[in-house]
């Protein structure tokens, strides 16, 4: 049988010094090469089968492995492989890819099992989803060439018939178009007009999530009793007094002998630009919180529960019982400490910038200060104390 492995052609170099990565196809003492789309600065940037120092060798190398695995299903289903020369297997390989072409199934696991290496698991559900759900529209897996506007057209008019909620639609029609755009990045697909040129998605609706500076003076003050409330309550009023930190930053942080909080946000520092650093001093009102909680090893563990996916079902399962008991009858969740924080501040009339810096957002780097100014530390702790004396 054939034997199929990753390599770059020793003087096949491209006119400006690149080289282009391809599959070796070796049979009967023969070997041709199949061309890749992926294209390196170096062939040091190749060692053993897979791509080492590239900004998106993870990608890449997820691509590859997929590629050689469609072409070993090729050959394995192919029973007279001995008759044929290399030559004729390479043709083969290639008519028989082509003429299939990559489906939408198989492009949505390579991309799911890259999330998954990142430790996106609320984001790796949503993705699985939002695409089974097209799968079935479409009454099974389907090449991706074959997709048209008006197959997510009749899509987004199904969602509608089965009375998913707007959010959900756009949710849904996102992620979908992200797997797609990923597709015509690695070269998967090329769309002469786009799957979603033609969709409108629905309008976001805009939460009032915020609660006021006596709502939050509520939910810090409130008498409880039950050990899970007032963890909760605890856990709630610590996001606020550190900007709005995300839940895994928090729980996966060590306070052990820190003063100050300096970190990046777990859901961007894997971004394509990276995350900003945030720095600032802990505030004494957050400080009484980590002392109260802090173990032995520096993390956070709120009675019996630690860890992010025990901390979030606490969360989950009490905030709302604990607001009731503050006297807030309106649905209070756990991002509403980060848009507080926000929302005090700019109340207060800080500028956004710093308030941005804060809580970790994405600063927009096409406003025209950022070309000349950077926050520093001692700004942002200007800012934690306006706001956390608004709530004295």
């Amino acid at each position: 049988m054939a034997t199929l492995s990753i390599v770059i052609v020793p003087g096949k170099e491209m006119l400006d010094g690149r080289n282009r990565i391809r599959i070796a196809v070796a049979h009967r003492a023969k070997t041709r090469y199949i061309s890749t789309q992926f294209i390196l600065d170096s062939p040091k940037q190749l060692k053993n089968g897979r791509v080492v120092k590239h900004e998106n060798a993870e990608n890449i190398n997820v691509a590859l492995r997929r590629l050689i695995y469609e072409y070993e299903e090729i050959l394995s289903t192919t029973g007279y492989l001995s008759s044929l020369s290399c030559t004729e297997v390479v043709h083969l390989l290639q008519r028989k890819r082509e003429r299939g072409g990559r489906s939408f199934g198989s492009v949505l696991k390579e991309y799911l099992l890259d999330m998954d290496t990142e430790d996106r698991k609320k984001s790796l559900k949503l993705y699985s989803i939002a695409g089974n759900k097209l799968i079935k529209f479409m009454k099974g897996d389907f090449p991706l060439i074959a997709l048209s506007p008006t197959h997510i057209e009749e899509f987004r008019r199904r969602m509608e018939k089965d009375k998913l909620s707007p959010t959900s639609i756009r949710i849904y029609l996102t992620l979908i178009k992200v797997v797609l755009n990923y597709a015509i990045k690695m070269n998967y697909v090329n769309y002469q007009v786009h799957p979603f040129i033609l969709s409108k998605m629905p309008a976001s609706h805009v939460r009032e999530i915020d609660l006021t500076t006596e709502e939050i003076k509520k939910i810090r003050d409130v008498e409880l009793s039950n050990p899970s409330h007032i963890y909760t309550r605890d856990a709630f009023m610590l996001t606020y007094y550190l900007g709005g930190i995300n839940l895994r930053d928090l729980m996966e942080h060590n306070f052990m002998h820190q003063t100050e909080m300096k970190y990046i946000r777990h859901k961007t520092h894997q971004s394509r630009r990276g995350g900003n650093l945030i720095h600032f001093t802990i505030q004494p009102e957050a400080q009484a919180i980590i002392n109260k909680y802090m173990r032995k090893d520096g993390l956070l563990a709120f009675g019996p529960f630690s860890g992010y996916e025990r901390t979030y079902s606490l969360i989950y399962r009490n905030l709302q019982k604990v607001a009731n008991q503050a006297g807030i009858q309106r649905k209070v969740s756990y991002y509403a400490a980060r848009k507080s924080f926000a929302q005090h501040g700019y109340l207060l009339g800080i500028q956004i910038e710093r308030i941005e810096y804060c809580i970790g957002h994405s600063m927009k780097s096409n406003r025209p200060i950022f070309n000349y100014i950077r926050i520093m530390h001692e700004q942002a702790d200007r800012v934690f104390r306006m706001i956390l004396d608004s709530i004295l």
